[in-house]
């Protein structure tokens, strides 16, 4: 019986992200094909949000294009390529620009940011401050972002690149490395060209 209900269940959360989807990803600036988004997601200003095709929003994230804040205007823009998977918890936002090339992996709780607040201005609360200037944030193709890490403004990430768990990244990470740590250093290279199969291994593999 319980096996039942859970199955039901699923069938029903499945089906009401179809709708939730649906009721969200029309006044996004442009939405590709088969894209799921899971309750709750946050979307602000979805007028500058790009998102390509097969893209999953998991629960509780938050993507934030900053149009207006204390006064200051801005013009920001979010831009999801295809078959990127966006973690639980993951915030995203953009004054200026942050784009996530395709087949980027987001883990649970990854935040990006192309700006901070302005921790400079005293008497001042920080999260009431004015914002830094933005610098924008580019993720590359096919690379990893794990848990709780965080990209900060102007970082530049490489092709297949993987970012540690809770790493803090402030500056470029090349293609082809992983990076890890606070601040993040690089660990090691992986020669794209070592890790290519045969075609025997595809053939096994039945994905050739």
């Amino acid at each position: 019986m319980r096996r039942k209900i859970l199955n039901l269940w699923k069938k029903m959360s499945f089906r009401f992200s179809t709708f939730y989807t649906w009721m969200l990803s029309g006044d996004l600036k442009h939405c590709g094909k088969n894209v799921r988004f899971d309750f709750p997601v946050r979307i602000e200003n979805p007028g500058s949000i790009t998102m390509g095709s097969d893209v999953i929003l998991y629960q509780r994230v938050w993507l934030n294009p900053v149009s207006e804040w204390r006064g200051n205007l801005y013009n920001g823009k979010i831009e999801i390529g295809d078959r990127v998977k966006i973690g639980y918890g993951v915030q995203i936002s953009a004054a200026d620009s942050i784009v996530i090339e395709e087949d980027v992996a987001l883990g649970a709780g990854v935040v990006i940011v192309d700006h901070i607040h302005d921790h400079r201005y005293p008497g001042i609360p920080v999260i009431d401050a004015p914002l830094s200037k933005p610098e924008p944030v580019r993720i590359g193709k096919r690379s990893f972002l794990g848990v709780y890490c965080l990209i900060g403004p102007g970082v530049q990430i490489g092709e297949q690149a993987v970012i540690a768990a809770n790493a803090v990244v402030l500056k470029d990470v090349p293609s082809y490395c992983i990076a890890a740590g606070n601040p993040a250093k690089i660990m090691r290279f992986h020669d794209p060209d070592a890790i290519k199969p045969t075609l025997e291994e595809l053939a096994e593999a039945n994905i050739g």
